[in-house]
């Protein structure tokens, strides 16, 4: 009786095992079922994972590769509709699988493209590197030369000199590009000289304690901005007088008015006769007090008063020829002895040359002076721009005094469009 109690129980284990069993034997086909018909509907990533609960990695495996190909499928698609970003974070994710380093490649090359026209040639730069023998890539760096040299100007402005050096050596014979690299890597010789002492060193402050921002050395009263930044602007004054001491009180009066974030240089002496010397030695100092300040000269006006007007009127040319800076603008503050210096005016190559750098000439004079005076005639025969800027205070030095304490400078370093400061000018263009 014993006996048969035991094996009916071990009879019931064994059905209620079988069951279990069975049940999950079911439910494990029913996993199978579920993972193929994922797999089917092409849902890869759902399939991969019930494979895997399952232990069948020959079949998730399967779904992977089913994955991978259709991500490689879409990234392509991307690529083709322009989405070459989502396209490289697929690709990027994928690779090396099939042809996904030659996409990326192609991916690279666009978002190159891109930057490039972004205003960020330099970036696209170092992509385009990158690319190796990709090709396209050769015309590609070819076309951003004049972006290079454009930004490189912009990076020097914004203070970013070495960058700009690296830019400028790129752009090779690119108009500019190897005067501009001088001046750049002389500047930053001059900011890594730890000997040296500074233009604008407390050592060099003018002796005024109403004028902080002027300094002076012996050759020239420098005033510089209180916060240089990529948008200062320069301004380069030649003294009258026949190589004399700049008379200060002319400095006084553009110090009551001066001209809003600008670097000023106010010449001490003009060095008459020698013109072409006078010019260097101002263009010089203006780039070492740029390069001490932390900004780089492109645009400068120039002014000049009495003789002085004489080698501002040469300025622009030996500033192009060689720092490549442009003088677009020149103040001549009655011209000294009414135009008749023979040797100082400026001969006819020189008037050519101003008309050719298109420079705008404006002739603070008394409101009779024009063409009537040989020198002016030939600027204007020659095509040079020339604005008569007829003075009501007429005084040889009050002409001087007016627009240097004015705010005509700041005026003069704008378009010039607006109204010009004060009432006592009468503006008439001088033409053939």
């Amino acid at each position: 009786m014993k006996t048969k109690g035991l094996l009916l129980t071990a009879f019931t284990v064994f059905i209620m095992f079988g069951a279990v069993l069975g049940v999950r034997l079911y439910q494990g086909q029913a996993r199978y079922d579920e993972a193929e018909r994922l797999f089917e509907a092409g849902a890869y990533a759902e399939a991969r994972e019930l494979y895997l609960r399952l232990g069948d990695e020959a079949c998730a495996n399967l779904c992977t590769e089913r994955l991978n190909d259709a991500r490689y499928e879409e990234a392509k698609r991307l690529l083709e509709t322009g989405d070459y970003s989502a396209a490289e974070t697929i690709l990027t994710e994928l690779d090396p699988f099939r042809e996904s380093a030659a996409l990326l490649k192609d991916c690279a090359f666009l978002r190159a493209g891109d930057l490039a026209a972004n205003g960020q040639p330099e970036k696209a730069r170092e992509v385009y590197i990158t690319l190796g023998n990709y090709p396209g890539v050769k015309e590609a760096q070819e076309a951003l030369i004049p972006a290079l040299y454009d930004r490189a100007l912009e990076l020097a402005q914004e203070g970013d000199l070495k960058q700009a050096t690296t830019l400028w050596w790129v752009c090779n014979d690119y108009k500019d590009s190897r005067k501009l690299l001088k001046r750049a890597d002389k500047a930053l010789m001059q900011q890594a000289d730890k000997e040296r002492v500074k233009l604008n060193d407390l050592s060099r402050r003018f002796g005024n304690p109403f004028y902080l921002e002027t300094y002076q050395t012996n050759e020239a009263y420098i005033i510089f901005p209180e916060k240089p930044n990529a948008d200062t602007r320069f301004f380069l004054y030649f003294p009258g007088g026949r190589d004399t001491e700049l008379y200060t009180e002319f400095l006084y009066y553009y110090l009551a008015n001066p001209a809003p974030n600008t670097l000023a240089v106010f010449l001490r002496r003009n060095d008459l006769p020698d013109m072409e010397g006078c010019c260097r030695k101002g263009l010089r100092i203006l780039d070492e007090a740029a390069a001490d300040c932390g900004v780089f000269p492109a645009k400068v006006l120039a002014a000049g008063s009495s003789l002085g007007a004489y080698p501002a009127l040469q300025a622009p040319i030996i500033a192009k020829r060689d720092y490549c800076i442009d003088i677009e603008c020149v103040l001549s503050l009655d011209a000294g002895n009414e135009w008749s210096e023979a040797e100082l005016v400026s001969t006819t190559a020189q008037c050519k040359k101003l008309a050719e750098l298109q420079t705008r000439l404006y002739l603070f004079q008394p409101t009779w002076v024009d063409t009537s005076y040989e020198p002016i005639a030939r600027m204007v025969n020659e095509g040079c721009w020339v604005m008569l800027a007829g003075c009501l205070h007429d005084d040889h030095e009050q002409i001087s005094y007016d627009v240097l304490g004015m705010g005509v400078i700041d005026w003069a370093l704008t378009d010039r469009s607006q109204h010009c400061p004060g009432e006592i000018y009468s503006f008439r263009r001088l033409m053939k």
